[in-house]
């Protein structure tokens, strides 16, 4: 006997301006994310090329940044724009928006045979002519009549209907809505057909873009490189060029503002590489709520006004809802509830709700009847230009987060404790998919694949809404708590060491005022030459001069480089030379120095840039010789490392990023985002597909080359070839990551993630299963990762704002104590591994231009 459901599978599709999202519910009422190459996020942009022919998607992006004249990032901001320019061809603006629909129907016929019912979002400030455009692209791209449904009340419904929000029929609710490039505020009424929009209003020149734009105009007013004669020149290529080459820099240099400012959402500083300028900038939290306060000032001041334009009091507001990827920046959270005094209520992914919204609203805007567009402008309020404030330093916003809808029933989850929170308990250590469970009554999802369940640990889980109770179980009730009982313990620990740090300033070998001794072991180890730790934490290992290797214990300095470069150390790579490990060191100072770590002497150094090293690799020939590649962002050199004296290769640069080195198919040859290149003449040698997520990482699994990234919280590994996911995805709790690392240790290949919270867990790539116990960073942040083996234990490295660490990631336990001490002036920027004498020790190289060896 045969079943059938005669229910099709419908389509809720969010046209957005930089992304495009498409979420699918199936006949049995699975929900899910139709991936584009690998993502959820399918690129609003579209290029054209040779022949032609639109090209969609992550390979427009890679397109338009060799030829930005072909390329549009943003057809939705040219939706009143009656043809775009993309090379010498003018294309009806209906096309370029039905060439992002047209993939979409394409993918989504893919995966479900057959399409059913779609519906469009579309801004609900957006008038008939508007509407018109979209109707009529997604009938040229194969979607048929579709449905139009206001943004807001797809957000509104989500937040509602899939994700339990409590408001009552007649109350009102707010939906804030920050995207890539606009904005819009919507204040609705919640009726028994759905919502009723009361007001809304926005700007559409105010969304993410904009906030990449400010950002980078405040580095090109406040960065002057020293030294450079012509940075005002290059300045100007890179704010106004005119060229082709021009473009393509300004490009790179916007695609590093926004990486930035999305790593800022999640750490308090970063860093960034300008283009041209060859420069690293360091930019803080700080910086960036100063340049962007006014424009989040002004979607205030547009949120107070559709407020007061609906008539309802405060109390009648049920909800202020957070959506559109641009809202997740802290200082959005923080301002609003300071000048509406209404909480927010923020998801993990505030960009999918409006496409997952479309599949339950109820309120639809008519569709137009599909006749050619006039696309002319819609009477639309100019927007008030807002004064400058001065800037504010804002509090941490008090956002009420509400629930992933793949997340256990808020009654089953535990209490949240700052630093001991048991995750809940999982059923089975590989929960199957939703695709997998025939006689499950439907769920919403909102991931792509289910990852196993990571095993119990003593790690936080993720942020949970707000749970009436007594005031002590309260958020605020435990962080109270906590704090007291942190004070109680540092007192104890002042008493308890007290004599340790009187007995250091007795010995001239002061120690600051936390001063507690490292390890008994470590002391008597190497007692008349190793450190006195000033913290009780890092041991800096230099007081008394580099200790001899046969007596070094872990965290002992054993060499330190008899020259330092002149500014910071932007790499470090290890190779060997003469049957001898040597270091490598790129610097600010344009040179590449070669050192013996065992004594920390100078070999050799190549000259042949005139910027800081931006990338630096080695390969190792069949025949044995290695050979440098080395870049300064303007050109790539290979050299032998034999005969740095001697460039082999120089060439102009592509400003490509560059991500392992290696032999393919014997050729030397080195991979970017998108190509294998030639070592030495940089001729692509094969295209590949990396471009799911962030911190790129090649690694070999199960003697396949893989590429192994992170999304949000979530570890994809994908086939090189077509750039889909393979195997599983590895969920990092609820939190997102901010550093990841892949590589091979006890004989398997390994990616290891770490979060804000401090949490280090590692992974099996080969059986997409969680590897070891999680380990916790308490000490400081943690901002870059490294696989290592020793004693044939897989450990992680880990890099941060105050030195190194080690973790056994079997047990999750930290190895010894952490070592390497630097401060924040003199941050470490770069570390390798590498062995002198069998001897394993890690080469550090830092703000400053020193390099420095260390024992493990």
């Amino acid at each position: 006997m045969s079943f059938s459901n005669p229910r099709p599978a419908s389509i809720s599709v969010d046209f957005g301006t930089s992304h495009t999202v498409a979420t699918i519910r199936r006949a049995d009422g699975r929900v899910h994310q139709q991936l584009f190459d690998g993502s959820p996020q399918l690129p609003s942009a579209v290029f054209m090329n040779d022949e032609g022919g639109p090209v969609v998607g992550a390979d427009a992006v890679h397109s338009g940044r060799r030829k930005p004249d072909r390329y549009e990032p943003n057809p939705k901001r040219r939706i009143d724009d009656a043809q775009i320019l993309l090379g010498e061809t003018e294309i009806p603006v209906t096309s370029v928006i039905a060439a992002v629909l047209s993939r979409v129907a394409r993918e989504c016929e893919q995966t479900l045979g057959t399409l059913g019912p779609v519906t469009v979002t579309v801004p609900a400030a957006w008038g008939p002519t508007r509407r018109h455009v979209v109707a009529d692209a997604a009938t040229a791209a194969g979607l048929g009549t579709v449905d139009l449904v206001a943004e807001p009340v797809a957000a509104a419904s989500y937040f509602v209907e899939t994700l339990g929000a409590n408001v009552a029929p007649g109350s009102g609710v707010v939906v804030y809505d920050l995207g890539g490039g606009t904005f819009d505020a919507t204040v609705l009424r919640r009726a028994t057909t759905g919502f009723d929009v009361l007001a809304v209003d926005g700007a559409d020149d105010l969304g993410g873009l904009d906030f990449d734009q400010a950002l980078a105009e405040h580095l090109a007013a406040t960065v002057h490189p020293a030294g450079m004669s012509d940075a005002a020149e290059r300045w100007a290529r890179l704010t106004n060029p005119t060229e082709q080459a021009g473009l393509r820099h300004r490009t790179a240099f916007i695609d590093e503002v926004r990486q930035a400012k999305e790593r800022l959402s999640r750490s308090a500083s970063t860093e960034l590489t300008i283009p041209l300028l060859d420069v690293d900038v360091h930019l803080t939290r700080e910086e960036l709520e100063q340049v962007c306060t006014p424009l989040v000032e002004r979607t205030i001041r547009v949120t107070q006004g559709v407020i007061r334009e609906s008539g309802l009091a405060k109390e009648q507001i049920a909800g202020l809802f957070l959506v559109g990827a641009a809202s997740r920046m802290p200082l959005v959270a923080t301002l609003l509830h300071r000048e509406l005094g209404i909480a927010p209520s923020a998801i993990e992914q505030p960009e999918l709700a409006v496409s997952e919204g479309g599949l339950v609203a109820q309120h639809t805007i008519s569709t137009p009847i599909s006749v050619p567009s006039p696309a002319l402008p819609p009477q639309t309020a100019t927007p008030v230009v807002a004064p400058v404030p001065s800037p504010v330093s804002a509090p941490t916003g008090q956002t009420m987060r509400l629930p992933h809808p793949s997340a256990p029933p808020m009654a089953s989850q535990p209490t949240a404790h700052p630093t001991t929170s048991q995750p809940p308990v999982h059923p089975t250590a590989s929960q199957p998919t939703p695709q997998a469970m025939p006689g499950v009554p439907p769920q919403p999802y909102t991931q792509p694949h289910l990852a196993p369940s990571p095993p119990p640990g003593p790690y936080p889980t993720g942020p949970v809404a707000p749970q009436s109770g007594p005031w002590i179980k309260s958020k605020q009730g435990v962080l109270v708590l906590s704090a007291a009982a942190a004070v109680v313990v540092i007192a104890i620990a002042a008493v308890v060491m007290l004599p340790t740090v009187l007995a250091g300033r007795d010995n001239d070998n002061p120690s600051d005022a936390s001063g507690t001794t490292q390890s008994d072991d470590a002391t008597e180890a190497g007692a008349e030459a190793t450190e006195d730790d000033t913290d009780g934490s890092a041991g800096t290992g230099d007081e008394d001069g580099p200790v001899p290797l046969a007596e070094a214990v872990q965290g002992d300095l054993v060499a330190t480089m008899a020259s330092q470069h002149v500014g910071a150390i932007t790499q470090v790579e290890v190779a060997q030379l003469d049957g001898a490990n040597v270091v490598l060191t790129g610097g600010e100072d344009a040179i590449v120095r070669i050192w013996d770590p065992a004594d920390g002497k100078l070999i050799d150094d190549y000259r042949g840039h005139e910027g800081p090293i931006t990338s630096l690799g080695v390969v190792t020939e069949s025949g044995g010789r290695v050979a440098v590649f080395s870049s300064d962002g303007t050109t790539d050199d290979t050299w032998y490392l034999d005969d740095p004296g001697t460039p082999v290769a120089d060439r102009d640069s592509l400003y490509d990023s560059i991500y392992w080195y290696g032999l393919w198919d014997g050729t030397p040859a080195y991979a970017t985002d998108y190509e294998v290149k030639q070592l030495f003449t940089g001729n692509v040698i094969t295209d590949i597909s990396t471009s799911y997520g962030e911190g790129l990482q090649l690694a070999d699994v199960g003697g396949t080359l893989r590429a192994v990234t992170y999304y949000e919280n979530r570890v994809v590994v994908t086939d090189l070839a077509t750039g889909e996911p393979v195997g599983g995805t590895f969920d990092q709790l609820a939190y997102d990551i901010l550093a990841l690392a892949a590589g091979q240790a006890a004989g398997k290949s390994l990616a290891v993630t770490v979060t804000g919270e401090g949490t280090i867990q590692a992974w099996d790539l080969a059986t997409a299963e969680p590897y070891g116990q999680p380990a916790q960073e308490l000490y400081q942040t943690v901002n870059a990762l490294r696989v290592i083996e020793i004693d044939g234990k897989a450990v992680v490295l880990a890099s941060g704002d105050k030195g190194l660490s080690l973790f056994d990631l079997a047990t999750g336990a930290q190895i010894g104590e952490s070592f390497a001490e630097h401060t924040t002036d003199d941050a470490i920027t770069a570390v390798e591994v590498t062995e002198i004498d069998g001897h394993q020790v890690v080469v550090t190289g830092a703000t400053l231009g020193e390099v420095e060896v260390w024992s493990l």
